[in-house]
């Protein structure tokens, strides 16, 4: 399994590989709750990929024009694999294992981005393969919904990213949500207006509980603590980090405690992205958090400066994990300098580069395909969904 990137893509992790043996149904619109456990069209065989992106099917039914099905949460594309023989090894062509570029391919989750001076989320989106058609504003057709921060526009007037996450019912059209740095009603605005900062925050954790997937970067960290959001206990907040320094670079580490942590550490080392296992320089990175406080789960972190770097954790907070259908990502990293200060022109898609991801773009990269996932408790191994037998 890999990204749908034309050029030299990257392996996928946890993604469900299966033969479905009824039709598959199509996924409803608007947020849901999407757990782990379970998947359609009754799979008479299932596998999970691992770090470098490989799966073993076994028990596939032998013949012709065999169907299958790749998915990562709202991510999934339907092919046919031309011939299946039996007692044999059967590769499956890299095309049939990526993910789909357009919507015309298969399924994409229905994303709104708020953008940002200095984490420009939508230009890895881009890297990580999907076509520039699905950038559109919020009344056009696209998978990837554009609305306006302190960031590029779309030069067609890109609404504000306030008319995203002062109304509820407008969030729940999406699969997932993006607010890099900055991408808060307290930057983007300037204008404080306390009780509509709240209202915001309270609209964006409802969004969260019902089902929602919420990417917040740096100084959007804001979402996640402060009056309006139940999420303020998830860390340990620096007192003052509007004052703290731009640490470049940062020594950091990945937790490896626990599976997915490791499987980032492993994936990392695959791809040549770290010199040393579970280690990384970041660039760009500040001290907005010091540490979880359970059950939310570290993913990165420093020592010199103390600072939680990466963390996520499920929602709603006050239930059972069964019950828990959202989740929310934070890392207090950027990933790329502004656009104009680069000679770029500050406007999708001009304002993307060309090069290579790089090793915290692809960190940023992991943990977006991991917040579309299906939702687990993450100290638990993932596994497949079960199949039908027959």
């Amino acid at each position: 399994m890999h990204t749908p990137a034309q050029n030299n893509p990257d392996p996928l992790y946890n993604a469900v590989v299966y033969v479905p043996s009824t039709a598959v149904d199509a996924f409803p619109s608007g947020v849901s709750c999407d757990q782990c456990g379970k998947a359609s069209g009754n799979p008479v065989a299932a596998a999970l990929s691992g770090t470098d992106g490989k799966f073993t099917l076994s028990g596939l039914p032998a013949g012709h024009n065999v169907p299958l099905v790749v998915q990562l949460g709202r991510w999934r594309r339907q092919v046919v694999i031309p011939e299946v023989k039996a007692c044999v090894d059967n590769p499956v062509p890299a095309d049939l294992t990526r993910f789909p570029r357009n919507k015309s391919e298969g399924d994409i989750p229905a994303m709104a981005l708020v953008t940002s001076t200095y984490d420009i989320e939508e230009c890895i989106l881009r890297k990580i393969g999907i076509d520039d058609s699905e950038f559109t504003l919020p009344t056009g057709q696209g998978r990837v919904h554009m609305f306006h921060g302190n960031g590029a526009t779309d030069g067609t007037g890109t609404p504000d990213g306030s008319t995203l996450w002062s109304d509820l019912p407008t969030l729940k059209n999406y699969d997932l949500v993006l607010f890099p740095c900055s991408s808060t009603p307290d930057y983007n605005e300037r204008r404080p207006d306390p009780a509509a900062d709240a209202l915001a925050r309270t609209a964006v954790a409802q969004y969260a509980n019902a089902g929602g997937r919420v990417f917040t970067t740096d100084l959007s960290y804001t979402w996640l603590t402060g009056d309006g959001s139940p999420f303020t206990g998830t860390a340990q907040w620096d007192a003052d980090p509007s004052k703290d320094q731009e640490h470049d670079p940062l020594d950091a580490t990945i937790d490896t405690s626990f599976p997915k942590g490791k499987a980032l550490a492993d994936w990392l080392g695959i791809l040549g992205a770290t010199s040393q296992p579970g280690q990384l320089s970041l660039s760009q990175a500040y001290v907005r958090s010091l540490a979880v406080n359970a059950p939310t789960q570290r993913w990165i972190s420093s020592t010199t400066p103390p600072s939680l770097q990466s963390f996520t954790f499920n929602t709603p907070l006050d239930v059972t994990a069964d019950k828990q259908c959202g989740r929310v990502f934070y890392s207090s990293f950027h990933v790329a300098e502004d656009a104009s200060k680069s000679g770029r022109t500050p406007a999708f898609p001009a304002e993307c580069d060309a090069l290579p991801l790089t090793p915290q773009e692809r960190v940023l990269e992991f943990m977006l395909f991991d917040l579309a996932s299906c939702v687990q408790i993450d100290t638990m191994t993932p596994v497949p969904p079960p199949i039908v037998v027959k």
